[in-house]
């Protein structure tokens, strides 16, 4: 499929007044990925992150680019940016299954959300799913 972005839009009622609260989400396809350089990838997610996005990934971040993204996170946190909020659903195992699929191209299963930390106020993780619960 291809990119794209959803805007959600929610009343809140605090002291009996509407509030209007927003929330971008952008749909990442795997091919728009799949060229980019570990460095690339990395550069990519921090820049949308940093513009108040939630990112859904629609590949998986291998173990050293997961960890990259958390340094290069941890050195750019600052009043305005606290960080990011990461999780991983359907991480590819090293099998043989995996590396031939790879080898001809293709790919396997995986999910990744990011987001930042001033939106993201619950990650949850379950086996077979991942819960989001967002705002503001």
């Amino acid at each position: 499929y291809k990119n794209g972005s959803a805007k959600i839009k929610q009343q809140q009622y605090k002291n009996g007044s509407a509030k209007t609260m927003v929330v971008q989400i952008d749909f990442i396809s795997f091919s728009s990925l799949k060229d980019k350089t570990s460095e690339e990838k990395i550069k990519f997610i921090l820049n949308h992150v940093k513009q108040d996005k939630i990112l859904v990934l629609d590949t998986t971040l291998d173990l050293d680019e997961e960890k990259q993204l958390i340094s290069q996170t941890m050195a750019n946190v600052t009043k305005n940016f606290p960080g990011i909020e990461v999780s991983t659903l359907g991480r590819e195992s090293d099998d043989l299954r995996t590396r031939l699929i790879k080898l001809l191209g293709g790919k396997t299963t995986g999910l990744t959300v990011i987001g930042p930390t001033n939106l993201v106020k619950q990650l949850k993780k379950d086996p077979d799913k991942l819960k989001l619960l967002a705002g503001t």
